[in-house]
């Protein structure tokens, strides 16, 4: 038997599809926009905003099935909620690993950043869900920055992880899972150097 949140998104495939078939247009313009062109009734367009609520719901509380009703729908998966946060955002901040993960493999952005400059890694960390921290960092979204974690914070938009760490009292852990994976990314490049003949 399917759950409400599954029977949402099966409803959303019917309804919405098309609408939800263009990531690059921000949720309410791409209803209304779309809407307008199908002169879909303004019940509609609520209905889709209600629906997404599903999807974020269900990257809050790691609903697999839920998010690959969505997903496999052709939702948006950067798609960002009323707050901001894309479903990676909230299934970071939430400790939902196996919901990260499958947002990650569904093409997800991890260098999005919500209106305060967060990214999802930055979310993992101020609930210090590490393991969720180590699966983003190795995503590298600082690697045009060179600013140092103790530098000041200009533009919130250009903070980097070490800074964000620094500021939020994290630096100490932030620093230990950063040598942690260069120590793992050393140690897999010598063995396949050393395998090469």
């Amino acid at each position: 038997m399917k759950t409400k949140r599954q029977l949402a998104a099966a409803l959303f495939v019917l309804m919405f599809a098309d609408v939800a078939a263009d990531p690059l247009q921000p949720p309410a313009q791409m209803a209304t926009a779309k809407a307008a062109e199908q002169k879909v009734a303004p019940q509609q367009t609520a209905t889709l905003a209600e629906l997404s609520r599903y999807f974020f719901a269900a990257a809050r509380t790691g609903e697999m099935a839920v998010l690959k009703e969505f997903l496999q729908a052709g939702f948006p998966v950067d798609m960002p909620n009323d707050g901001s946060y894309t479903a990676l955002m909230i299934a970071a901040y939430q400790g939902q690993a196996t919901a990260v993960d499958l947002l990650l493999k569904a093409g997800a952005d991890a260098c999005i950043r919500d209106k305060r400059g967060h990214t999802a890694l930055m979310g993992a960390m101020i609930k210090a869900e590490w393991g969720i921290a180590r699966q983003l960092y190795a995503i590298d979204c600082d690697q045009e920055n060179t600013a140092k974690a103790t530098d000041a914070i200009t533009d919130k938009s250009q903070m980097t992880a070490a800074q964000f760490a620094e500021k939020f009292g994290q630096s100490e852990k932030f620093k230990a899972l950063a040598t942690e994976l260069q120590s793992a990314k050393t140690k897999d490049a010598s063995t396949s150097a050393a395998g090469q003949p």
